[in-house]
């Protein structure tokens, strides 16, 4: 689908004029973006679903990897959480790690 024209159009449409909906998308990523995705996903029922989890697994998996031994302070810092938070964190397993046979 050639959306050039949407590009050419978008400079003359204000955010205001767009439903009320399309105005908090537009105020994220554009008019002209807004314009494009309507042009895709327009007509269907979509429900953009929140990605909390996800975010916060991919979170815990980088506290796990920057994770030296030593700097809980520096982690709750930097992710704004506590260290007691840091703490169990670090001492839950990632969901997709299988346990070992004798690990409790």
């Amino acid at each position: 689908m050639n959306n050039d024209w949407i590009a050419e159009i978008a400079q003359d449409i204000s955010i205001e004029s767009l439903p009320e909906s399309y105005q908090v998308i537009a105020g994220i990523i554009g008019i002209e973006n807004t314009l494009k995705l309507s042009r895709h996903i327009g007509g269907m029922d979509f429900y953009f679903r929140k990605i909390d989890s996800l975010l916060l697994q991919k979170r815990d998996e980088k506290i796990r990897t920057e994770f030296n031994g030593f700097n809980h302070r520096e982690l709750a810092r930097k992710y704004g959480l506590t260290e007691t938070w840091i703490r169990e964190i670090l001492r839950k397993k990632p969901v997709y790690e299988q346990a070992g046979l004798f690990d409790e």
